[in-house]
C-alpha cells in the first residue's frame, strides 16, 4: 500500500522505528510491539484502518493476534481510506463516520 498512502511510507515507518526503539533492543520485543505481547486480558479493542493505508496488514494481523488471545476486537476495513483519515472528518464524511463507530463501541463497552 505504499504507493497509495500519501502520508505513511516504509521508509519513514524505518526512520520511526529506529529512533523509537532503544539501541539493542529488538523490534519484536513486546514492550516495543505490541504483536508480540501476550494480549490476554485485554479489555475490547476497536481496530479501523483504511484499505490504501501502509500499516494495513499490521492493523490486521493485531486484530488477528487480539482475537487469538480470545479478546474482544472489532476490525473495520475502510474501503479507499488512507492512513488517519478519520483526522480529516470536518471535510470528509468516512472520517465523520469513523468517529461516530468510535463513539457507539466506547457506548457498547463502557
Amino acid at each position: 500500500r505504499d504507493a497509495v498512502d500519501p502520508i505513511i511510507h516504509k521508509g519513514y515507518l524505518g526512520e520511526l522505528a529506529d529512533a523509537f526503539v532503544p539501541a539493542g533492543m529488538a523490534r519484536n520485543d513486546p514492550r516495543i510491539s505490541p504483536l508480540f505481547a501476550d494480549l490476554r486480558g485485554f479489555p475490547p479493542v476497536l481496530v479501523q484502518v483504511g484499505s490504501h493505508e501502509t500499516l494495513l496488514d499490521d492493523a490486521t494481523r493485531f486484530a488477528a493476534a487480539l482475537g487469538a488471545a480470545d479478546v474482544d476486537v472489532t476490525l473495520e476495513v475502510w474501503p479507499e481510506m488512507i492512513h488517519a483519515w478519520p483526522l480529516w472528518n470536518a471535510h470528509l464524511e468516512p472520517g465523520r463516520r469513523a468517529l461516530e463507530h468510535v463513539g457507539a463501541f466506547i457506548r457498547r463497552h463502557m
